[in-house]
């Protein structure tokens, strides 16, 4: 009965028009087609699986934003704003020779916002790439200790003292292959304050402030920037009035840049 059938279905599919056999072929063709069609995995499965199996070889997505572009971000006329904190060592230099034979010790924090200008863009070749920068700083300083000199209390902390550098130059050393930069910096400007009631070496509320140093700035991919500098401090009033021997100090400085 099984052979019977089965040479049936063989002459039946036989005596089928040619016609007919491509339709049909054409219907399963496209029903497979189908098939493996929703076979094929959307976006977010294959994130999800290229996580799971991290050894399939897969690149995973990532979500994440693009830093901004080496030669826009140091283009002239580029600028951003800044705040820095620092802390600051008096140091006796040169050695006094006044009538305490010493200079007054004085520690101070240093609170300062900045303002930054590219004047140039980038400029120079090779380890002297880089852009020039003007700085606007201005700030407080605040002594933290006790100012001493010869181991005896002068003055009584906090005393204060605000101060603007609106002409201070900055050049930044930078390259495309890599996220920091090292910078040079020296600026002059004025300060306000009681500093000279402690000591000796200011005799007047009206300063001028000199300082130069050296930092490092580490870039961000966000725009933003963290950077860590030292300068060194010179306090006096360039002998407008009374003593011009000035203080001077070490200061050690962090800040943030947007």
């Amino acid at each position: 009965m099984m052979i019977k059938t089965y040479w049936a279905f063989i002459l039946a599919f036989a005596l089928i028009p040619l016609d007919s056999e491509r339709a049909l072929a054409q219907f399963f063709s496209s029903k497979i087609t189908e098939n493996t069609r929703s076979w094929i995995l959307s976006p977010t499965d294959e994130i999800q699986i290229a996580q799971a199996l991290p050894e399939s070889g897969d690149p995973v997505a990532e979500h994440s934003t693009s830093s901004p572009d080496f030669e826009s971000r140091f283009a002239k006329g580029q600028y951003g704003f800044g705040l820095s904190l620092g802390y600051g060592i008096s140091i006796n230099l040169p050695a006094q020779t006044g009538v305490s034979g010493q200079r007054t010790e004085i520690r101070t924090a240093h609170f300062f916002s900045n303002f930054k200008y590219n004047l140039t863009g980038l400029m120079g070749k090779s380890i002297y790439r880089g852009a020039l920068y003007w700085v606007i700083e201005a700030g407080a300083v605040v002594s933290v200790i006790d100012p001493e000199r010869d181991g005896q209390i002068v003055d009584q902390a906090p005393t204060f003292m605000i101060g603007l550098v609106p002409a201070q130059l900055e050049y930044k050393f930078v390259n495309p292959g890599r996220s920091w930069a090292p910078f040079l910096f020296v600026g002059i400007g004025v300060a306000w304050g009681d500093f000279f009631q402690g000591t000796e070496e200011i005799s007047t509320a009206f300063e001028f402030i000199l300082q130069g140093g050296v930092g490092i700035e580490y870039f961000f991919a966000n725009g933003t920037a963290l950077n860590f500098n030292y300068r060194l401090w010179h306090l006096s009033n360039s002998g407008i009035n009374g003593r011009n021997v000035g203080t001077n100090a070490h200061v050690f400085s962090l800040g943030f840049s947007f």
